[in-house]
């Protein structure tokens, strides 16, 4: 169960990394199309900033307006301030684009190449608003020529900047926890993929053990070892109660009845055979099988005993005496009686009056009138 478990979340965790796996696909190809478009258009863009050299005409008409503000009394101390204000902007838009190049300059760390790559594709995208605010700026300026410049709405867009900059660094933030937890996720799935190698060769040894144990395993071999005793044991009994007519025969394996098949399967059957050749159990007549079963019992009882090295103190035959003939029920005493050194006590319980004589001692039961006396004669 537990692996099952582990499995579940093993697969969970595979197509969490199979959808990170295409992300990654996807901002590789945004990243290729920035650096063939956008890198190049980004520098050019610096390097009229900072030199610069971007909008002459502007600049021109800018400074002739310096002039006609200068002849009417311009305030030079307010016009310096607003220069000043302006030129901070120019350090801060400077001190943007190094904190951006040395985002790029982090791109072979491995821990910081997912940030690097969606936060390339979102300055893409703020590189274009940037762009876009700029030429509205352009146009706001040339419309603003025969007016005064707004410091006010110069210090907003600033503000906005660094709002938008700050937004950034925060999605920047959280990409790099994404890529923390992708860490911790494949360090999980080494330590899942180790445990279930373990389980699975515990499950391995567990199974070989499963089949020794079984049928066709350690018991089966204890089985055909003892099988041969048994029989011998059996058939020696067997021959004394038969006058030497009657074997058993143990088979464990047989064929299959599919024909193609070649192996033979694990079996216990008894094969009985008497002067007409071998028979199935069914077919032999009740005193037969009684005698069949009693050497087998018989057999199996003495050979378990003497492998656990205790003696069969006590041997209890109940019945049987009445399926036998009369040459049935006198070889029947005569292998009790040979078998009788092997036992401490053996009880004969039999309802046939012909055998009362046959033992020294006996214990009779009898029932008058509802009640059972016994007399024990000797």
């Amino acid at each position: 169960k537990t692996l099952a478990k582990e499995e579940q979340t093993r697969e969970k965790e595979s197509r969490t990394l199979s959808e990170l796996s295409v992300r990654l696909e996807t901002l590789d190809v945004d990243i290729r199309r920035w650096e063939e478009d956008g890198a190049h258009r980004l520098a050019e863009v610096a390097a009229l900033l900072e030199n610069e050299s971007y909008a002459p005409e502007v600049r021109a008409r800018l400074a002739a307006l310096d002039e006609e503000i200068a002849k009417v009394g311009y305030d030079p101390q307010a016009h310096e301030a607003v220069r000043q204000e302006e030129a901070k902007g120019r350090a801060s838009e400077k001190a943007y684009r190094e904190l951006a190049e040395a985002r790029a300059a982090l791109t072979p760390l491995e821990e910081e190449i997912e940030n690097l790559r969606a936060g390339l594709a979102q300055e893409e995208e703020a590189f274009a608003e940037q762009e876009s605010v700029y030429e509205k700026e352009a146009a706001s300026l040339a419309a603003a020529e025969a007016e005064a410049p707004d410091e006010n709405a110069a210090y907003a867009a600033l503000l906005r900047l660094r709002e938008k900059e700050n937004r950034l660094n925060q999605e920047v933030g959280a990409a790099q926890q994404k890529v923390d937890i992708l860490k911790d996720l494949r360090k999980r799935m080494a330590e899942l993929n180790a445990a279930r190698e373990a389980l699975t060769l515990q499950i391995s040894r567990y199974q070989r053990l499963e089949r020794a144990f079984g049928k066709d395993g350690v018991p089966a071999l204890l089985i055909e070892q003892a099988l041969p005793e048994i029989e011998a044991k059996a058939n020696e009994l067997l021959a004394r109660l038969s006058d030497g007519q009657m074997s058993v025969r143990f088979l464990t394996q047989t064929a299959y009845k599919d024909k193609k098949r070649k192996d033979l399967r694990e079996t216990l059957d008894i094969q009985i055979s008497d002067s007409a050749g071998a028979r199935d159990y069914e077919t032999y007549s009740g005193g037969e099988a009684f005698r069949v079963n009693f050497a087998i019992r018989l057999a199996l009882s003495e050979i378990l005993s003497r492998r656990k090295g205790a003696r069969l103190q006590t041997l209890i035959i109940d019945e049987g005496f009445g399926s036998q003939d009369a040459l049935g029920q006198r070889r029947l005493i005569e292998a009790i009686n040979q078998i009788r050194g092997d036992f401490a006590k053996i009880l004969v319980i039999t309802h046939v009056d012909a055998l009362k004589e046959a033992f020294p001692a006996r214990i009779e039961v009898e029932k008058v009138e509802g009640t059972s006396t016994v007399r024990v004669v000797m």
